[in-house]
């Protein structure tokens, strides 16, 4: 028995026919490679390491007083948390200036650092004196407002680059509000200082960094 060729509109159907089961293999693999991915990326659980999320997406956790939060350790560039806590507790230097250092910073903001120093020229005699320091580093003018214990609030602009030093010559609180571009921060703490009129005096820093609000587009 002889078969006869297939006529032209049959072999065009057998070959549309075979592209569509093909693409349907394919797309089937593509699936099956990349089921329970997102945009292409695998995801793992929030009590993963920073390694082992690397290039990952990291799922909230599920249960607990955390539920429905990524933990800080994957936020990169924010604060962790509601606040930043921090301390510094210095000697005095006799007669001598202390070197600052960074207390707490607002990423995207600008530091806050802290110095110990001696009011008091006698050899032995120490008069601590506590200076905080902010320097703008946000690239833009920021709003700042600063409050001494239950002084009168100190309002001024600061311009890129440029610091602000405050004096503390005794124990007491402080805060120092920052806004720019619609984020506003907070560093809320207190100066304690000890052993004046002693050749031991210390400068003690502490309290926290906030940010409060961040208004988007």
């Amino acid at each position: 028995m002889k078969i006869k060729a297939p006529s032209p509109a049959m072999g065009v159907a057998l070959l549309a026919l075979g592209v569509a089961s093909t693409g349907s293999a394919v797309a089937a693999v593509s699936y099956a490679t990349n089921a329970g991915k997102v945009d292409g990326r695998d995801a793992v659980s929030s009590k993963s390491s920073s390694e082992k999320a690397a290039g990952k997406l990291v799922a909230t956790a599920g249960a607990g007083p955390d539920k429905g939060t990524i933990p800080g350790k994957f936020l990169g560039g924010v604060m962790r948390g509601d606040a930043d806590s921090f301390a510094r507790n210095a000697p005095v230097q006799d007669n001598a200036a202390d070197v600052p250092s960074n207390v707490a910073s607002i990423p995207g903001l600008g530091t806050l650092s802290a110095a110990c120093g001696d009011q008091n020229n006698a050899a032995g005699v120490e008069d601590p004196i506590t200076r905080l320091t902010f320097a703008n580093t946000s690239g833009a003018p920021v709003n700042f407002t600063r409050t001494v214990g239950n002084g009168v609030p100190t309002l001024e602009v600061i311009l890129p680059n440029v610091v602000n030093t405050t004096n503390i010559g005794g124990s007491t609180t402080f805060r120092i509000t920052i806004e720019q571009g619609g984020r506003n921060s907070i560093f809320d703490g207190a100066v304690r200082q000890d052993g004046r009129g002693s050749a031991e005096a210390t400068c003690l820093v502490y309290g926290y960094a906030q940010q409060v609000s961040n208004v988007r587009d």
